[in-house]
């Protein structure tokens, strides 16, 4: 950069975006003690670590990368220094502000560089940051150390373990592939976490949204634990726990949809009329007996929600994936397509996701009919309704048995149509 007019812009850029970080840590320093203006960093001084940053980057283009690394450790001198300084008189030995003045002098150099966009996004994104500090530390008491731990093991599960499981068919009908397999697990234990996260982030903000989220982590288990609340809950609760349950059911759809259309669009085309209908009836049938739910006082019960993320459920979930794409290939080589209709209405009684994501499997690798592919993801669906029908009519109590038993049972009526004419 030669031109002086340029020269000048960076500096200026790089003095004004440290100034928008230096802001909030100035204001940040006031309200802990309003009286105190000499022992942390404001607007001035990181206005100034903007400009050595920019000027590190002009000392390393004319004197070559010597100086800019000369520049650099000066810089970290002085704010190793500072911090020091700062412990000492204040006894706070946090290193935020420090972080935060070596990201000004990146800003800086990224300034220098004509990396507007780049220095822009860098100085307001830290300026929030630090200043959502009272947020994000209520965010984190949300979370337990086995929801750390999920997460971690989420990590896991897709960085560590994916690139170590072989990619090639195993077993009689190569019916097992290890990699293909672990991408499913992958696949529905990013679907649950999502879920159960927004649960967390959102807690109890109404029955029926937490219901809705609910059915991303497991509509079964919604079904059960609202099923179970309505019995020791006031009578006034009945309704909205009755659209929590129909709410996660309806999505339950969605879910599957977008599961067939991931793994084999061809398949998701065929689902798309039949589960779209019955995704809008039933969240409509919710979105009625929510709206019957307003009004009440009364404070909304916590839904006890298990996080669905453990090292144990992704190795179930991958060997209940395995057995049935096992037997599905084993029966579409000696019986015929339509046998495989008793394996899904079979493995709709605990799960939907494992059949949905095999079946689009053999959809896609194996040339099963779209069609034949289609009704076996309806009969489970079929029967995963009809159960959590029974379910609520078993569990709950009288209302919402006959409010969630016969909005269900409708749609799994409505399931065994399309079963027929898809």
């Amino acid at each position: 950069m030669d031109d002086s007019g340029a020269i000048v812009t960076a500096f200026v850029a790089a003095a004004g975006l440290g100034a928008i970080i230096g802001l909030e840590r100035q204001v940040q320093g006031t309200e802990k003690d309003p009286a105190d203006t000499d022992t942390y960093a404001g607007v001035r001084t990181f206005a100034l670590y903007g400009v050595w940053g920019a000027g590190a980057g002009f000392l390393g283009d004319r004197f070559g990368s010597s100086a800019f690394l000369v520049a650099t450790l000066a810089f970290g001198v002085l704010i190793v220094a500072s911090y020091l300084g700062v412990g000492q008189a204040t006894k706070d030995w946090g290193t935020t502000t420090e972080s935060a003045a070596f990201v000004t002098f990146i800003v800086g150099a990224l300034a220098w560089a004509e990396q507007w966009v780049a220095a822009l996004a860098l100085a307001v994104g830290i300026a929030y940051l630090l200043r959502s500090k009272e947020f994000l530390h209520g965010l984190s008491r949300r979370f337990s150390e086995d929801d750390i731990q999920a997460v971690l093991q989420f990590g896991a599960i897709t960085a560590v373990v994916l690139p170590l499981v072989p990619n090639e068919d195993l077993g009689p009908f190569d019916a097992i592939n290890p990699r293909k397999i672990w991408l499913m697990v992958i696949f529905v234990a990013a679907i649950g976490l999502v879920g159960y996260v927004s649960l967390r982030l959102l807690g109890s903000r109404g029955l029926t949204l937490t219901g809705l989220l609910g059915g991303l982590v497991s509509s079964t288990a919604v079904t059960l634990g609202f099923s179970r609340m309505s019995k020791t809950s006031p009578a006034t609760l009945t309704n909205a726990l009755s659209a929590g349950v129909i709410a996660a059911s309806g999505l339950m759809y969605g879910r599957v949809l977008v599961e067939a259309y991931v793994i084999e669009p061809e398949l998701g085309r065929r689902l798309l009329v039949p589960l779209g209908i019955l995704f809008v009836a039933v969240e409509g049938a919710a979105f009625v007996w929510w709206k019957r739910s307003q009004g009440s006082s009364t404070k909304d019960p916590e839904l006890e929600l298990a996080n669905p993320l453990t090292l144990t459920s992704a190795l179930q979930f991958g060997a209940l994936y395995g057995v049935i794409i096992f037997a599905s290939k084993a029966l579409l080589d000696r019986a015929s397509e339509a046998s495989l209709n008793i394996v899904g209405a079979v493995s709709g009684i605990n799960d939907v996701d494992a059949i949905t994501l095999s079946t689009a499997d053999l959809v896609e690798t194996s040339g099963l009919d779209p069609q034949v592919g289609a009704q076996v993801v309806i009969a489970a669906v079929a029967v995963n309704t009809l159960v959590k029908a029974g379910m609520a009519v078993a569990l709950g109590n009288r209302q919402l048995g006959r409010t969630v038993g016969g909005t269900l049972g409708v749609a799994a009526v409505l399931s065994g149509l399309a079963w027929l004419v898809v």
